[in-house]
């Protein structure tokens, strides 16, 4: 959100309740919803039941029970109504039936990585409902070269303090619940947790030790417990990442459990653009300067000094023509690129949406490409234009934005052509015209027509390729009310095995007041036979 640069930072009482109130309110909605909706206590017809042969173990109850199994970004619908409740919002995530199923920890997962030997995790919490400790030991991974895991048993000591002062901190007892403010104690416990650490490639069979229940059960004071799968991300990764789990009571063979886990991650460029070309359909000589945008955005790079991926620089652009062509300064970014606000990259995230590109936006530019079909008394050239805007920004791998256009102009092709092709001809015989004294010479593949019929015609051999094709444009009769010439080509004998590469063309330019080139792509291939 965009800040007025003089306003005076608050303080005081006023100043607290901005930053208390908030952190009440969202940890009331995670741990209420987690405490309700998840955690069920026993029944009392239950309590006390066991199975045959066994003691001290509950009827039907599983080892452990995970309130989740996949990790993956599920970020808050974009409308309007919700902009400002992001926890409790549907899913934007368009390939959900339930939209209003979601887990607080994919909301909140980063789902987006830069590569890099960094380690990163995705927790799993779970609950321990048995009398009895529980094992749990690794089965597999598809990746156990990038992963590993460690486990943590939160203390129900722990537990306990949260759940009740975030109950007292949920209750509406006035403008300003102190409550609140506790729970920092019993979140600094969480700080402290003893891990059990594994490396999945260097222990296949992994195991952790989950501690017993209380016995009577205390629903204020549950076993929980946090499993964190942790992964590094490469350029093609093996997504999703899945872990496989069994677990089983201690001293109750016969109480098993076996869980399957699955991380969603993608692994990302530090910006994207959010168009490979720029469109500019056909030019022509009423054509006037016109502007076009594209967003260069990133899902791992902010503006936040404390950010692990740092902030991304203002993007550097640079227009280049292919080989042979001036760059000018047809195709250019005059303007300044531009920095949005915080506040518009939900509007972004909108737009990406809308191009079925599902993403995050945490910082953006707008880069403003200015395309002219005239500079001083210079025009493009007709024919297909093209160029190319080199995007960097920082230490980033570049990108490129290619810009199109068609240009029309007093010369070109006849029947609308924009290209043309030698017929098929054999590469030791050459192509061309025979004529009786052995002499070889152009032969006709098109013709060329002007607005004008005075309008003179002559070949820029410097321009065409390859060299060693020859060229001509040989004056016709009028037709019309317009001029018209002959295009003929002579491809010397053994010159041409195979199709003609490096993007052959022919230039040709118009004499008078106001010169203008035409290139024309050429195609053809000559036999090895």
């Amino acid at each position: 959100m965009s800040q007025d640069a003089n306003a005076t930072p608050a303080g005081g009482l006023k100043s607290t309740l901005k930053v208390a109130v908030p952190i009440v309110a969202l940890m009331a909605v995670i741990f209420g919803i987690t405490l309700f909706s998840v955690y069920t206590p026993p029944k009392p017809s239950d309590v006390g039941k066991e199975k045959p042969g066994t003691s001290g173990v509950t009827n039907n109850e599983p080892p452990l029970r995970f309130f989740s199994s996949t990790r993956a970004w599920d970020p808050p619908s974009l409308a309007p109504e919700y902009q400002h409740f992001p926890l409790l919002a549907p899913s934007r995530d368009p390939s959900k039936e339930l939209p209003f199923q979601f887990s607080v920890q994919d909301r909140v997962f980063q789902g987006f990585y830069e590569t890099g030997p960094q380690v990163r995790c995705a927790a799993f919490w779970f609950e321990n409902r048995n009398s009895r400790s529980v094992t749990l030991q690794l089965q597999g991974v598809n990746c156990g070269a990038c992963s590993g895991g460690r486990v943590a048993a939160i203390p129900p000591a722990v537990m306990k303090a949260y759940m009740h002062r975030t109950a007292l901190a949920s209750l509406p007892i006035g403008a300003f619940n102190a409550f609140g403010v506790g729970l920092a104690d019993p979140a600094a416990d969480f700080e402290r947790l003893e891990w059990t650490r594994h490396k999945f490639s260097e222990n296949p069979h992994a195991t952790y030790k989950v501690p017993a229940a209380a016995d009577p059960p205390d629903k204020w004071a549950p076993q929980w417990g946090i499993l964190e799968l942790t992964f590094t991300v490469s350029d093609n990764p093996k997504v999703p990442l899945v872990s496989g789990f069994a677990t089983e009571v201690d001293g109750s063979p016969d109480q098993r459990g076996e869980h399957s886990f699955q991380i969603f991650y993608a692994p990302s460029q530090p910006f994207v653009v959010s168009t490979p070309t720029i469109d500019v359909g056909e030019i022509n000589q009423l054509t006037k300067d016109a502007e076009y945008t594209f967003l260069v955005y990133s899902a791992t790079r902010k503006p936040d000094p404390k950010w692990e991926f740092g902030d991304l620089p203002e993007p550097t652009c640079v227009v280049q023509a292919p080989t042979g062509i001036e760059v000018g300064k047809f195709v250019e970014v005059a303007k300044k690129v531009e920095r949005l606000p915080e506040s518009a990259l939900l509007d972004v995230e909108r737009d990406l949406d809308r191009q079925k590109k599902f993403t995050k936006v945490l910082t953006a530019y707008r880069v403003t490409v200015t395309v002219r079909r005239k500079v001083g008394d210079t025009q493009l050239d007709i024919g297909q234009m093209e160029r190319t805007i080199y995007i960097t920004a920082g230490d980033a791998k570049p990108q490129a934005v290619l810009v199109t256009a068609m240009v029309k102009g007093p010369v070109g092709l006849a029947n609308g052509k924009t290209s043309i092709e030698i017929p098929p001809f054999k590469g030791r015989e050459g192509f061309g015209e025979k004529h009786a004294d052995g002499a070889f010479a152009g032969r006709s593949i098109g013709e060329l027509v002007t607005d004008a019929p005075g309008m003179e015609l002559a070949v820029v051999e410097g321009e065409c390729r390859p060299k060693f094709i020859k060229y001509e444009v040989v004056k016709k009769a009028d037709r019309g009310g317009r001029g018209v010439y002959d295009l003929k080509v002579t491809v010397p004998p053994g010159r041409q095995f195979g199709a003609i590469l490096d993007n052959p063309i022919i230039v040709i330019e118009s004499k008078g007041l106001n010169p203008q080139r035409i290139r024309i792509p050429v195609k053809g291939s000559g036999d090895p036979g």
